[in-house]
């Protein structure tokens, strides 16, 4: 009897097992499949047309694959024969508003690498360049990990070595290749392009002069924590340590490990982050804690009053002339001179 009792506990114990891998690698399959190798977004109309007539927007766009093709980028220049485009007007007379005066059409002043978030793509990042540009400053766009046109599959959210350091070999890349003078770099990076920019900012911190986040995060598990319903919450934080060991035996990285507010604790470039008041993706309380944890001696909290997830760049606040403003007056002209 005691071993037909025996027999019984074993197989409910093992069915508990079987059962709870079951929810492990299905957590784990499904964090893959929607956190780090996200579905890809298509080209959009908005796309097409400025990537076949960029001078109709006042610009010059080149592509270039960089890192011998392992992460596709796109060049975006001013072209002063055609002048700004509409919304580069517009952001060159706010910032005269402001009392800035941006260089000439088609002066550069620095290279800004913009890193877009998840689920996105670089072309979507070329209404973004169109003022930036506008304000001075030529913009490289990559396609990151698991994105747009990337041949890699899965993305770490800058926690890798090779993420960490990929800003700084594109911009050393781009500059070969296209023969760009040796000036003055800043980073720009929304979401989970932010996480990047911050890692790749304490990776390499004499590579940039500025740093600009947008609506971005202290800790990826933060992130997923505010997705799951009230109701699976505590299940869930018990199974997280489950699934990180299920990630890193799947080869891929563990939530626990990407933590941009512990990366920023080591960051002393001058810094900008921006986060809307009404993102209930990622809280403002997140944006202020990753803020709060940057070294920098010189940076800047910026709040865009009903700003979400996806519109903060889209409000009435003249977002766009804050951060071109911004960075004019962070990087002056004489920075020029310290050639690289």
């Amino acid at each position: 009897m005691f071993h037909a009792i025996l027999r019984r506990v074993f197989r409910q114990v093992l069915l508990l097992f079987l059962l709870l891998a079951t929810v492990v690698l299905a957590g784990a399959s499904w964090i893959d499949g929607e956190i780090f190798s996200p579905p890809r977004r298509a080209l959009q109309s908005y796309h097409l047309e400025r990537l076949q007539h960029p001078a109709a927007f006042g610009l010059k766009i080149r592509s270039y694959a960089c890192l011998a093709g392992k992460v596709p980028c796109l060049l975006v220049e001013p072209d002063a024969q055609a002048g700004a485009g509409e919304r580069g007007r517009k952001l060159r007379q706010q910032l005269a508003d402001k009392g800035i005066t941006p260089p000439a059409y088609g002066q550069v002043r620095g290279t800004m690498v913009l890193l877009h978030g998840r689920n996105m793509r670089k072309e979507d990042l070329l209404p973004v360049a169109e003022r930036f540009v506008a304000a001075g400053f030529r913009c490289l766009i990559p396609d990151l990990p698991a994105h747009g046109d990337s041949p890699l599959l899965t993305v770490a959210f800058g926690g890798s070595a090779f993420e960490r350091s990929l800003p700084r070999k594109i911009l050393a890349d781009a500059r070969q290749h296209f023969a760009l003078p040796a000036e003055p770099a800043a980073l720009w990076g929304m979401s989970m392009g932010g996480a990047f920019a911050v890692s790749a900012a304490n990776e390499s911190p004499q590579t940039w002069d500025a740093l600009i986040v947008v609506s971005s995060f202290g800790t990826l598990e933060q992130v997923m924590d505010v997705q799951v319903p009230r109701r699976w919450k505590t299940l869930v934080s018990k199974l997280f340590p489950a699934l990180d060991a299920a990630q890193q035996l799947r080869g891929q990285p563990a939530v626990s490990h990407l933590n941009p507010q512990e990366w920023a604790q080591g960051v002393h470039t001058p810094a900008l982050v921006v986060h809307g008041t009404r993102d209930a993706f990622i809280p403002l309380v997140q944006g202020r804690k990753l803020y709060d944890a940057l070294a920098s001696p010189h940076k800047r909290w910026l709040t865009v009053d009903g700003g979400g997830h996806t519109n903060v760049l889209g409000t009435a606040m003249p977002l766009y002339a804050e951060m071109g403003g911004w960075l004019l007056q962070t990087i002056p002209p004489q920075s020029l001179a310290n050639n690289r």
